[in-house]
């Protein structure tokens, strides 16, 4: 008998922390006013409990930030920057690893006249907001100064990269995607909405 009483009190007190969480995220978007975009309740410290990911736009640039519950204060954890033009370039999707656990997939490619790089990065965050890598892939290239034989190595290696990078993007929901993928070529906007 004590142990289904403990057991209802033990439910009662986790509606009652999941009804404060929900007010004390409120109480952070309200602080967007008309900038807010979007926000998702979404655990990404891995600790059981929603941290909030917030996606706001400042004239064209678009704001990607994540807040966790630090001794019951939301606390700013991250914060990255997205904007259509090249130097702006982010692409961010929230995704499940084989873990069953949420990440968030950071795509950046960085291309200069044939010249770049394309990185992607699949991360969370410990209770503190130190971020922790799952996986992390980069190719770096000069299409302009190389040989016919390391040319199809570059072909190779790019095959390779777009698979591991496409594994990922499959399988996530999209945050902030904007404009030309160079590595894909594909066009696709979209931005997390309320």
């Amino acid at each position: 008998m004590l142990l289904i009483i403990f057991l209802i009190l033990l439910g009662c007190l986790f509606v009652y922390r999941k009804e404060n969480d929900a007010d004390i995220w409120q109480s952070v978007l309200e602080q967007y006013s008309e900038n807010l975009v979007g926000s998702k309740q979404v655990d990404l410290t891995h600790d059981g409990k929603d941290d909030l990911v917030v996606v706001s736009k400042y004239g064209e640039e678009i704001r990607l930030e994540v807040y966790t519950m630090v001794e019951d204060t939301p606390t700013l954890i991250y914060q990255d920057c997205a904007a259509d033009n090249h130097a702006g370039w982010r692409w961010y999707y929230l995704t499940t690893a084989q873990d069953h656990q949420n990440y968030i997939l950071q795509y950046i490619p960085e291309i200069w006249n044939g010249i770049g790089t394309y990185r992607f990065e699949v991360l969370s965050f410990d209770e503190t907001g130190e971020k922790k890598i799952l996986e992390t892939q980069e190719l770096s290239y000069d299409s302009l100064h190389v040989s016919e034989e390391e040319a199809a190595v570059l072909a190779e290696n790019l095959e390779d990269f777009k698979a591991a990078y496409k594994k990922w993007q499959e399988s996530s929901t999209p945050l902030v995607v904007l404009g030309d993928d160079p590595l894909t070529g594909e066009t696709f906007d979209a931005v997390l909405e309320e």
